[in-house]
């Protein structure tokens, strides 16, 4: 082959590109490719504000071209909150490569870097290409070597050299980009997932998003007898979520009234309790009425008082059609709030806002519901119409991920 015939992609000279890793979807049988196309689909919904984008799954990667290079910090953005991918990196491509054009783009790439150390990784996949991993590795190792005076450090080397060979293409890169790992969204299903103006809920929703769940939400405000601070939180919670989440909706259900019903009628000890099973029948009746698989809470065993055993066995006991996910059920409080950190969900929850379940609190919450005690205190509640009047009045929101315009060539990302 002659020079002429390899097609280089180098910065300046031609479109960007961005090759993405998976790593859970490798272990997939039959239906990976499943798992491929809605990672590919995700990718470009992610992107669908940015022209000349597109996404396609080749063997064990994907592959991101992008007309315009100006575009790469966008992208990189988005797919750093895109479920399903274990790392990403821009890259240059070869076409129809040979060990000449392979060795010399590797040069090239090295000359544009500073570093002492060094050393080449290169990986065949679903390639006919003749020359070995390890032999491309020796050969252009000491090209580079001869080339830069550096030495190989095969342990922790100052640059990385990748290569990566697959058909007939060869790509090039010398970083890894983490991404948030997990499942694709949309491939596990739809949940609804409730959500407070507070700082488990939000975690809970994006822990099972990452699991490859939609994620809708449902928010409970104490309005009348609340403002809408926690409404409008919840809703900023929702919307910051759906760079992840992607397609959701968000309900806000009005439960002051409900909560005024249950105090005047229920002991003291038992509102909290009362109120969380009432929550759980709306969420329930919302999630047939959508078509929803599960539900998810927040909850976290022993955090607070409705979160013992006794009472989590007392609120979830109402969910006849459904199961119940608690993703957190296990967590402490400060790797809860590790995680609220990391995905910037923590500085809107700690906000001030009037939250329904401090409306009415009791000056004392049983730690141990029995179900004895509950029916009879729900006994005189008209439980049925209060869910469907709860219900009917609901108000949604579409808070799904409205892709971003690309930036202006010359105008930087923020």
């Amino acid at each position: 082959m002659t020079p002429q015939n390899t097609q280089a992609t180098r910065p300046g000279d031609s479109p960007g590109l961005v090759i993405a890793h998976y790593q859970e979807l490798g272990l997939k049988g039959r239906n990976r490719s499943f798992f491929e196309r809605t990672l590919a689909s995700n990718i470009a919904m992610q992107l669908s504000g940015v022209p000349g984008i597109s996404a396609k799954p080749i063997p064990g990667r994907l592959i991101v071209r992008m007309q315009d290079r100006s575009c790469e910090p966008q992208v990189i953005a988005s797919l750093s909150r895109t479920f399903g991918l274990s790392s990403f990196s821009p890259a240059f491509e070869l076409v129809r490569p040979d060990m000449e054009s392979i060795t010399r783009t590797a040069l090239e790439m090295a000359d544009a870097a500073e570093f002492e150390s060094f050393k080449v990784r290169a990986r065949r996949g679903n390639s006919s290409f003749e020359t070995s991993s390890m032999e491309i590795n020796v050969a252009v190792g000491q090209a580079i070597k001869d080339h830069t005076g550096a030495r190989v450090d095969l342990g922790k080397p100052d640059w990385t050299c990748y290569i990566e060979l697959t058909s007939n293409r060869a790509y090039f890169y010398n970083r890894k980009i983490p991404g948030p790992g997990g499942l694709p969204v949309g491939t596990s299903g739809r949940v609804l997932a409730l959500l407070s103006g507070g700082i488990d809920s939000p975690v809970a929703a994006w822990r099972m998003a990452r699991r490859g769940a939609e994620v809708d939400f449902v928010h409970f405000s104490g309005q009348p007898f609340a403002d809408p601070s926690s409404a409008r939180q919840a809703t900023q919670l929702a919307r910051h979520l759906a760079p992840w989440t992607l397609r959701s909706k968000l309900w806000i259900v009005q439960f002051g009234d409900i909560q005024s019903e249950i105090v005047t009628s229920a002991p003291q000890e038992l509102r909290i309790v009362l109120y969380r099973r009432m929550m759980m029948r709306i969420s329930e009746a919302l999630a047939r009425r959508e078509g929803v698989q599960a539900l998810v809470t927040g909850e976290c065993l022993g955090q607070v008082a409705s979160q013992t055993l006794p009472n989590l066995t007392a609120t979830g006991e109402v969910v006849e059609s459904l199961p119940v996910l608690r993703p957190l059920i296990g967590f402490d409080k400060l790797e809860i709030e590790a995680t609220g950190k990391m995905i910037g969900t923590y500085e809107i929850s700690i906000q001030p806002h009037q939250d329904c379940c401090v409306l009415f609190i009791p000056r004392q919450v049983t730690t141990a519901a029995r179900p004895v005690d509950v029916a009879q205190a729900e006994s005189v509640l008209d439980v049925e119409g209060m869910v469907d009047k709860a219900v009917a009045n609901a108000e949604v929101i579409d808070v799904g991920l409205k892709p971003a315009k690309a930036a202006p060539p010359g105008v930087a990302e923020g």
